[in-house]
């Protein structure tokens, strides 16, 4: 059932019931609410149908709940499973005094129903004019994956509010999951914030109080993100911040950037597969070289620069181990220092 906003019109032995033919969110303004006098008369059979103004007049308080959770989902345009949902009706129903008038509306004569549903219409107009097209800070979109850079975030490490530990490099040819589940190949760079280990939760969100660490220097995808109305159209490629735009005036790491790029692009590995299956050994001579290349130079980078493991992951992106995992296979480093590569064994 589409809910409509009940208007209860007219007065005395004539009264009438009229149906709003307009959406919910267009006719809050408007709203007149009068009782009419045979409203009493009416007996709820305990069903909804196309006729919510008899279940308010004489149905029991599910009834009232039932219409109240489809009103403000039409009104605040979210899902009521979303977490924007529960916060925004959790404040509107203590302002409108919901649990009050949900204990005791049993009891209620229709007129007072007829009060009581207008209080809480009110309420949530007067919520949707206040933060209707505002981040209520729910964390949703915080604990369904972290952003991607775009080129105004490039101050974020010029303020240092980013470091390199803090942000890692998917190369092209890498696969990525998007917040809706969707796994695809990128095509193009992308410098992303961390996740909480064994989560898509961003590393800056603090889940356990809603907060996040760098709330007034967050980045720019951060603040584009709003989860009402229409979603926002995703960055153009042209936006997208990548390593160049960091290290291009810093030789030696630029260097060894492209350096790494050329000897372990991921376009290159996959095609090399390929090869690998169909027989030729110079494929695989070369791929257990990449795997070589790819191990030592962050080992190098840990034990001769002081880097993180975490910090090699933005200067070079992740191991090429794990993008072999993606594709199902394990390279596994022998205590001879040699990698052996095998087919990746599925958890029973």
């Amino acid at each position: 059932m589409r809910p409509y906003i009940i208007l209860l019109v007219g007065g005395g032995a004539g009264a009438t019931y009229e149906k709003a033919k307009r959406p919910l969110t267009h006719s809050l303004s408007k709203l007149k609410i009068e009782v009419p006098t045979g409203m009493a008369d009416k007996k709820f059979l305990g069903k909804i149908h196309g006729e919510p103004w008899d279940a308010l007049a004489k149905g029991p308080r599910e009834a009232l709940a039932a219409i109240w959770k489809d009103y403000l989902a039409e009104v605040l345009q979210v899902s009521p499973e979303s977490a924007r949902y529960k916060i925004l009706r959790r404040e509107i129903e203590a302002a409108a005094g919901f649990k009050e008038v949900f204990e005791s509306w049993n009891t209620l004569p229709p007129e007072s129903r007829a009060i009581a549903w207008r209080r809480l219409m009110t309420a949530s107009r007067n919520q949707l004019l206040e933060r209707g097209e505002s981040c209520v800070r729910c964390g949703e979109c915080c604990e369904k994956g972290s952003p991607t850079l775009l080129s105004p975030d490039l101050g974020l490490f010029q303020r240092e509010v980013l470091s390199w530990n803090d942000v890692y490099t998917l190369r092209p040819g890498e696969k990525a999951t998007t917040r809706e589940g969707q796994v695809t190949t990128l095509k193009e760079e992308r410098l992303k914030v961390r996740e909480v280990p064994g989560s898509r939760q961003c590393w800056f969100y603090l889940a356990a109080n809603h907060t996040c660490r760098i709330y007034e220097d967050r980045p720019e995808q951060c603040r584009r993100q709003q989860c009402w109305g229409e979603p926002p159209p995703p960055p153009e490629s042209a936006e997208l911040l990548g390593r160049h735009h960091l290290f291009t005036g810093v030789p030696e790491v630029w260097e060894l950037i492209r350096e790494h790029q050329g000897r372990c692009d991921c376009g290159e590995v996959v095609r090399l597969l390929a090869d690998l299956g169909a027989g030729s050994e110079a494929a695989g001579d070369a791929l257990f070289e990449a795997l070589h290349f790819d191990h030592y130079l962050r080992r190098m980078l840990i034990d001769d620069w002081e880097l993180t493991p975490a910090a090699t992951e933005f200067l070079l992106g992740r191991p090429l181990s794990e993008f072999l995992e993606t594709l199902g296979l394990n390279a596994t480093l022998t205590p001879e220092g040699v990698f052996r590569l095998e087919p990746r064994q599925e958890p029973a």
